[in-house]
């Protein structure tokens, strides 16, 4: 029995190299990232224009795979009026969905039901992804109606010209450029792990206290038998 356990952390790490490898080729060579985009598009062009109702009028989807947002933002002091038009870049989009084919080598890696546990971490992975494209449009927004930079994120400068809205309060412009930096820079890393954490307690269990053996006997010198 400890031989068993302090096997099975090694060999669920064998198996995710051996998954990592090809999923990861296939999502950035093979043209898989760029499907899953086009998918997650026609899901964005329904959802976020009922989430921003009064602001954003359609997502349309570009032929460089980049976003564009057609908004009900008219410019002020425009001739004739015109409307602000946002871009969500490519590279910026491929940056919030690149934990996709971590979550598949996490799940294949992990014994049990592999298919049916791939299907709703897709499904979960999806709307958290989402919801973070969601969180970037707020933010950029609450910027262009504001006219005015969060200290969170003082890259991101307003456009040189203001649209006829009321702003935000000024604690929601800030509250809105934190969620971006997380939606960003945190939440693509760990919403993977925490998806297969989710689906999957009970091996986990088992990996840790495999992992536990192996720690014990590499520090003991023991042998097991």
């Amino acid at each position: 029995m400890p031989a068993r356990q302090s096997k099975l952390f090694r060999g669920w790490l064998i198996r995710l190299i051996i998954w990592l490898a090809p999923l990861f080729v296939a999502w950035w060579w093979l043209g898989l990232a760029e499907g899953g985009l086009h998918g997650l598009s026609i899901l964005a062009a329904m959802s976020l224009p009922m989430l921003f109702h009064q602001i954003v009028s359609e997502i349309v989807r570009q032929e460089n795979q980049s976003w564009m947002v057609v908004t009900k933002l008219v410019i002020e002091h425009s001739d004739p009026s015109s409307l602000v038009v946002m871009v969500i870049s490519k590279e910026k989009l491929l940056h919030m969905i690149f934990g996709f084919p971590f979550l598949w080598g996490l799940l294949l890696a992990t014994q049990g039901k592999r298919v049916r546990r791939i299907i709703w971490g897709t499904l979960l992975l999806i709307v958290i992804s989402l919801i973070g494209i969601a969180t970037d449009l707020w933010a950029s927004l609450a910027v262009i109606i504001n006219h005015q930079v969060s200290f969170i994120d003082e890259g991101v400068v307003p456009p040189p010209f203001q649209v006829s809205v009321p702003p935000y309060p000024e604690w929601l412009l800030h509250l809105s450029s934190f969620a971006r930096y997380l939606s960003i820079l945190i939440v693509p890393m760990i919403a993977p792990v925490l998806i297969w954490v989710i689906l999957c307690p009970r091996n986990i269990t088992r990996l840790l206290v495999s992992l536990r053996w192996r720690m014990r006997v590499k520090k003991t010198g023991a042998v097991s038998i």
